[in-house]
C-alpha cells in the first residue's frame, strides 16, 4: 500500500512540474518549482522501488480505462529495479538542472516550455516501466518519444539540431512500428492486451510466430537503445539536447528499451532457440567495438559520450545474448550470471554516464565549447568538476574499485563460458572471438577516456575560454558528487545490487539464481593459509585499507619532509605553450591508422602560402571519420525522397482528379473482392 501511495505521489509531483509554467511567467520560480517537483517525484520513485523490494510485488488498477479494458500498473521486481534507476538519475539530474538551466532564463517562454517538457519526460519514463497493458505502454512510449524530441530540438534555430531531432523522431517511430507488431502478434493469440494475459498466451505460439515476435522486439527496442546498425540517431540527438536532458537520455531513456527487451525475453517469450542469443551477441559485440572506436575518434565531448553509450549498450546486450544461449542450453546458473551482469550494467552505466554528461555540461557552460581540442588546463580552474569527472572516467573504464569493474567482470565471466555452450568448431571459435573482442573493447575504452580527461583537464589551456573558465555552481556539483559516491559504493559493496537482482531474476524459467550467487562469490576475497581457509569480506578489506591509509598519513605528517618546487616544464629554454601539447587528433592517430579500413578517415591539410621567408608555412590539419553504417541509410533516404517527389507530382490540386483516383481504386477493389 505504501509503495502505491509513493507512486501516486511521484505522478502528482511530475504533473505539478508540468503545469508550473502555466502558473507564473517568472523563469526563476519555474526553474525551482518544476525541477524541484521533478526531484521530489524521483525521490518518491526511489522510495517506491525500495518498498517493493522490501514488501513484495504490487498490482494497481488505475482509473484510466481504454477501449480494450482498464489499465493496470504492476510493480513487480523488474519494474522496481528500473524505477530505482530512473529515480536515482532523475533526482540527480533535476537538482543539476536547477543550476545548469539558469543560463536559459533569457529564452523567455521557451525556457518554461523546456521545464514543463522535462517533467513530462520523467513522467513518461516512469509510466513506461510501470504500466501492464500493451496499448497503454505504446501511448506512454510515444509520450516519451515526443517530449524527448522537443527537448532535443530546444535550440531549433541551429540547422544541425533540427536535423538531429528529425533523425531521432524518424528512427523512434520506425522502432515503435516493430514494437506494435510484436504486441499485436502476442495479443492476437492471448485475446487481451494485459501483460499477464500476453505472458500466458505466448506459451501457445507456434515457433514461426515466436521468432517473428523476437525479431520485432529486438529491432523495435534495439532502435531506441542505440544498437548498431540502428544507432544513427543517438550520436546526433544526445549532444544536441541540453546537458541535463542528455544525462537523462543516455543514462535512463535508452534503458527503457532494455526494460522492454527484458519484459519480452524473460516474461513473454521465455526460453527460445540458441540462434536468438547468437544474433544478440553478434549485434552486441559489433555495437561494443564500433561504438568505442567511434568514441575514440571524436573530439566533440558530448558526441564522444554518446558513442560511448552505444558501446555500453553493446555490453548490456552481451549479457542478454549470453543469457538467452544459456537458457536455451539448460544452463540455469550461467544464465543467471549473464542476466545479472546485464542488469547490473544497466544501473552502473546510468550512474557514470549521467555523471559524465553532467561534467560535460559544466565544461560546456564554463568554456562555451564542446571541442576538447580547445580545452585543457581545466583541472586548475574547475577542480571539483575535474575530480567528479575523473571518478566517472575511472568507472566507465572498468577500473577497480568502482562499479564499472563489477558488471564488466561479471560479463567477462559469462563470456568465458559461451564457447562451452555452443556446439561445433565454429561455435567454439565464435565464443573465443567474443572474449577477445570484449577485451579489445575494454582496452579501447580506457584509451578513449584517458584522452578525454587528459586533453580536457590537464596541461595548459588551449583557448581564451578555457583560460577564463570558472567552477560550476554548487547545485551542479552536488549531484555529481553523489553520483561519484554511488559509483564507488557499488564497486566496493556490489552485494547491495546482487541481492536485488536475486529477487528480479528469481522464478524466471531457465534461470537458477539461487545457485548462481551462493557461498563465496566473485566479490569475496579468499585467503588460504596452510590447511585453513578463511573468507575476508569486502568491508573488512576496506577497513584494513582505510586504517593503513590513516597510518601512512600519520607517518607522513610526523616524519615527512615535503620539498615542493613549482615551475614551468623544461623545454630547452623555450617557454612552453599549448601548441606543444598532445592533441586529441594526435593521441588517437595510432588507433585510427590500425582501424582505417573500418573508420575510413578523411584528411584535409590547409597550407598558408605566405611569402614571408622568416617563418615556416602554417599548416591546418583536419580529420573526419565516416560511419560505415550510414551507407545503409543513403539508398533508403533516396528512395523515400523519390517516392515523395512522385506523390507530389500526382497531387495536382485538382478535386476532379482526386475523385478519379478514388473511383479507380474503388472499382479495382470491387473487381478483386468479387473475383471478376
Amino acid at each position: 500500500m505504501l509503495a502505491e501511495l509513493l507512486l501516486y505521489l511521484s505522478l502528482v509531483s511530475f504533473i505539478t512540474g508540468v503545469l508550473s509554467p502555466f502558473v507564473t511567467n517568472n523563469n526563476k520560480i519555474v526553474n525551482y518549482v518544476a525541477h524541484g517537483m521533478a526531484a521530489l517525484g524521483c525521490l518518491a520513485v526511489v522510495l517506491c522501488a525500495i518498498f517493493v523490494f522490501d514488501g513484495g510485488k504490487v498490482a494497481v488498477v488505475t482509473p484510466w480505462v481504454m477501449p480494450t479494458g482498464p489499465v493496470h500498473i504492476r510493480l513487480d521486481y523488474l519494474t522496481a529495479y528500473f524505477l530505482l534507476t530512473i529515480g536515482i538519475i532523475g533526482c540527480a539530474a533535476s537538482v543539476y538542472a536547477i543550476g545548469y538551466s539558469r543560463e536559459y532564463y533569457g529564452d523567455g517562454r521557451r525556457y518554461q516550455v523546456m521545464a514543463s517538457l522535462y517533467c513530462a519526460f520523467l513522467l513518461s519514463m516512469v509510466l513506461v516501466v510501470s504500466v501492464s497493458h500493451a496499448a497503454a505502454f505504446i501511448v506512454v512510449w510515444e509520450l516519451m518519444a515526443v517530449t524527448s524530441f522537443f527537448l532535443v530540438n530546444y535550440e531549433h534555430e541551429q540547422s544541425e539540431t533540427r536535423r538531429a531531432a528529425f533523425v531521432y523522431i524518424v528512427m523512434t517511430h520506425v522502432g515503435t512500428a516493430f514494437i506494435i507488431t510484436a504486441f499485436f502478434l502476442l495479443a492476437n493469440k492471448a485475446g487481451s492486451l494485459d501483460f499477464n494475459s500476453l505472458a500466458q498466451g505466448a506459451g501457445s505460439l507456434d515457433a514461426w510466430t515466436r521468432n517473428v515476435v523476437f525479431l520485432c522486439a529486438l529491432i523495435g527496442f534495439g532502435a531506441k537503445a542505440g544498437m548498431i546498425p540502428l544507432h544513427i540517431w543517438l550520436p546526433r540527438a544526445h549532444p544536441a539536447a541540453p546537458s541535463h536532458v542528455s544525462a537523462l537520455m543516455s543514462g535512463v531513456m535508452i534503458k527503457t528499451a532494455i526494460y522492454g527487451l527484458c519484459r519480452f525475453f524473460l516474461e513473454f517469450l521465455g526460453v527460445g532457440p540458441v540462434w536468438w542469443g547468437t544474433l544478440v551477441l553478434v549485434l552486441a559485440i559489433v555495437s561494443s567495438v564500433l561504438g568505442v572506436l567511434y568514441a575514440l575518434m571524436e573530439h566533440d565531448l558530448k558526441r564522444l559520450l554518446a558513442y560511448s553509450s552505444v558501446e555500453n549498450i553493446g555490453l548490456i546486450l552481451l549479457g542478454i545474448g549470453a543469457g538467452l544461449i544459456f537458457t536455451a542450453k539448460g544452463l540455469g546458473i550461467l544464465a543467471a550470471l549473464s542476466w545479472a551482469a546485464a542488469l547490473y550494467h544497466v544501473l552502473n552505466h546510468a550512474l557514470f554516464k549521467s555523471l559524465l554528461f553532467m561534467g560535460a555540461g559544466a565544461v560546456l557552460q564554463a568554456t562555451h565549447t564542446k571541442d576538447i581540442e580547445h580545452l585543457g588546463g581545466l583541472i586548475k580552474k574547475m577542480p571539483y568538476t575535474a575530480s567528479w569527472f575523473l571518478a566517472g572516467v575511472a568507472a566507465i573504464s572498468a577500473l577497480p574499485p568502482l562499479n564499472g569493474f563489477v558488471s564488466e567482470w561479471l560479463t567477462f565471466q559469462a563470456m568465458f563460458y559461451v564457447p562451452q555452450a555452443l556446439t561445433g568448431a565454429s561455435g567454439k571459435v565464435f565464443g573465443a572471438v567474443l572474449v577477445a573482442l570484449l577485451g579489445l573493447t575494454g582496452a579501447l575504452a580506457a584509451a578513449c577516456f584517458v584522452k578525454v580527461f587528459g586533453i580536457t583537464f590537464l596541461a595548459k589551456a588551449r583557448s581564451i575560454h578555457a583560460e577564463q573558465a570558472q567552477e560550476a555552481s554548487k547545485a551542479m556539483l552536488a549531484p555529481m558528487a553523489i553520483l561519484s559516491g554511488l559509483c564507488v559504493l557499488l564497486g566496493l559493496w556490489p552485494e547491495l545490487v546482487i541481492n536485488i537482482l536475486k529477487k528480479v531474476l528469481f522464478g524466471i524459467a531457465g534461470i537458477d539464481v539461487a545457485q548462481a550467487f551462493r557461498g563465496t562469490a566473485w566479490h569475496v576475497a579468499q585467503v588460504q593459509t596452510g590447511g585453513v581457509n578463511a573468507n575476508l569480506e569486502m568491508p573488512v578489506v576496506v577497513a584494513i585499507a582505510f586504517l593503513g591509509g590513516v597510518a601512512a598519513v600519520a607517518l607522513y605528517r610526523l616524519y615527512g619532509k615535503p620539498q615542493v618546487s613549482e615551475g614551468e616544464t623544461w623545454t630547452c629554454g623555450i617557454v612552453p605553450t599549448a601548441r606543444m601539447e598532445y592533441t586529441a587528433t594526435g593521441f588517437s592517430k595510432p588507433i585510427r591508422l590500425a582501424f582505417r579500413a573500418i573508420l575510413r578517415p578523411q584528411r584535409e591539410t590547409l597550407a598558408d602560402l605566405s611569402p614571408n621567408s622568416y617563418f615556416g608555412r602554417r599548416l591546418s590539419y583536419h580529420v573526419s571519420i565516416t560511419d560505415i553504417f550510414s551507407a545503409i541509410y543513403h539508398p533508403i533516404n533516396k528512395g523515400i525522397i523519390t517516392a515523395a517527389q512522385f506523390m507530389k507530382a500526382i497531387q495536382a490540386g485538382s478535386v476532379q482528379l482526386y475523385i478519379g483516383y478514388i473511383t479507380a481504386i474503388t472499382v479495382l477493389a470491387l473487381i478483386l473482392t468479387t473475383g471478376w
